[in-house]
């Protein structure tokens, strides 16, 4: 026993060494690309560690972020931001000793503004010190050819909703940063983009701006100094009446923004192809839009109240996108589409082949969705992702939304009540796929509807695995609870309703998960 006991002990450290022989066998430049995958923080205590205590000092990407936490930012007399010295200290030491000579990503995050003026001279000094302190930092990045830059200052003057004009508290991009030949990504929030000479970012494919104050010079200025742009995301960003993007390489465009009533954005993409726009959806007026453009999402992102209005400024936005290939309305362009349907107002027609809905399931969805179906005739893919909320409560509660009660109906037999042809159920719609709390209320009656009218469907897919929280129907910056988990008699329950719904179709194939 002695002697068995001593092989297996032996056993054990002989295969512990050759781990650890592995690891120190390992080439730094392996090492230093493991070690990428940490928050720079912690890799910094690396040097704890023998054969990485050289290491760490030649990893290609370096992340730096200050605790969101107020008492960081202010001063005891409450009067300037007080900027955590450990965190600036970190970062200082990390690039003195680093060593490779080129990184791929460099991201600081922290905030450098709190929305008071700069009167106060003691709290204007600091501000300066820390902007040139920012400035060492971004320097350092682009002497070392970065590709993707990242420079968050969020809580500045501007703040999500709306930005001020307020240029002078801004943190000013440096102008070197918008000539670097080696930039392919550039992330950044609440900058001041001043540049005294011209744009020329030669190998640029992505841009991101968020709650920065442009300017159709400034804009037309990253059109002509980014010929390899691709990508361009704008949210929150004020200052912009036109918005043209003339670029033909760039393909994807993301705007949020909001506007006052009497404001509007002309935008013009002639060579997008993949287009989401969030926000003031009334303000918003697409001037030219590509004839090839393949998918398309529009979000009111909480801006709708639910009034009782013609909705003008939407109908035109669903005029210009209808021939898209793929379509995503949020919740509540479904519920424009219900107001329509209820009040008898006129809704265009869409040869969308694939529609992506994300709805927290009501009643009042019910004409919405009936709408959607009836006007896109050329349907051939529904995906649908439930997840669960209360637009009821939201509806009843809101002084504008009140309307509701004189258009009140029967949601649980809504379905059975309306008489309509779809063209779509008949002829192109193959594959239905369902996703989330598929056990909400009406979601059974919906599922039973487009079983008993989908004439040629082919496949009906519906789980509760799958989140319903894909993409940006949520808030920016929202978690979503986990799931909870379905009983196995409520998924019992449901598994045998369905085998009792009658099929339109007899090539229909249901997966159930």
């Amino acid at each position: 026993m002695d002697g068995i006991n001593s092989v297996e002990s032996s056993g054990c450290k002989n295969g512990g060494e050759e781990e650890n022989d592995r690891i120190t066998e390992m080439p730094d430049c392996i090492l230093a690309h493991i070690l990428s995958f940490l928050p720079t923080e912690d890799v910094v205590k690396m040097v704890l560690v023998p054969r990485f205590r050289h290491c760490w000092t030649l990893i290609r990407s370096l992340s730096f972020s200050c605790p969101q936490d107020e008492e960081y930012y202010y001063d005891y007399d409450g009067i300037f931001p007080a900027f955590d010295e450990r965190v600036l200290n970190l970062i200082e030491n990390v690039l003195i000793r680093h060593e490779s000579s080129t990184i791929d990503d460099f991201s600081v995050r922290f905030k450098y503004n709190n929305g008071l003026s700069d009167e106060d001279p003691d709290r204007a000094s600091k501000k300066k010190t820390m902007a040139k302190r920012i400035r060492t930092w971004v320097r350092f990045a682009v002497t070392k050819k970065v590709k993707v830059l990242d420079l968050d200052l969020v809580g500045g003057s501007c703040t999500l909703g709306g930005c001020s004009t307020e240029l002078e508290v801004n943190y000013k991009l440096p102008d070197f940063v918008l000539s670097s030949d080696h930039l392919t990504e550039l992330k950044l929030v609440a900058c001041a983009i001043r540049p005294r000479g011209h744009i020329q970012l030669k190998s640029l494919k992505k841009l991101s701006l968020r709650e920065i104050i442009l300017s159709e010079k400034i804009m037309d200025e990253v059109m002509n100094g980014c010929p390899l742009l691709e990508e361009l995301s704008l949210t929150d960003c004020s200052g912009l009446r036109k918005l043209n993007v003339t670029n033909p390489n760039v393909k994807r465009l993301v705007l949020l923004f909001y506007k006052k009533p009497h404001e509007r954005l002309e935008i013009s993409c002639p060579n997008v192809v993949s287009l989401d726009i969030d926000g003031s959806l009334e303000n918003a007026h697409l001037e030219d839009v590509s004839s090839s453009l393949v998918d398309a999402s529009l979000s009111f992102n909480y801006s709708l109240k639910g009034a009782l209005m013609k909705y003008d400024g939407v109908r035109m936005l669903l005029k210009k996108l209808g021939n898209t290939q793929s379509f995503a309305p949020c919740r509540f362009c479904i519920l424009v589409l219900t107001i329509w349907k209820l009040t008898n107002q006129p809704c265009p027609s869409f040869s969308w082949k694939f529609l992506v809905l994300k709805i927290c399931l009501s009643k009042w969805h019910l004409p919405g969705i009936f709408t959607l179906l009836r006007n896109s005739h050329c349907l051939e893919t529904l995906t649908i992702y439930v997840f669960r909320g209360s637009t009821d409560m939201y509806l009843l509660q809101n002084r504008e939304a009140r309307w509701v009660h004189a258009y009140d109906f029967d949601g649980g037999n809504y379905w059975n009540l309306e008489e309509a042809s779809f063209h779509c159920l008949k002829h192109h719609l193959r594959t239905i796929s369902i996703y989330g709390y598929v056990t909400e209320p009406y979601m059974i009656e919906l599922v039973e509807f487009l079983l008993k009218n989908a004439m040629v469907l082919e496949t009906m897919v519906i789980s509760t695995k799958k989140s319903p929280f894909h993409g940006d129907e949520i808030r920016p910056g929202y978690i979503p609870p986990p799931m909870d988990r379905f009983t196995s008699e409520e998924l019992l329950e449901f598994s045998q309703k369905l085998l009792t719904f009658p099929r339109a179709s007899t090539r229909a194939v249901i997966h159930f998960s």
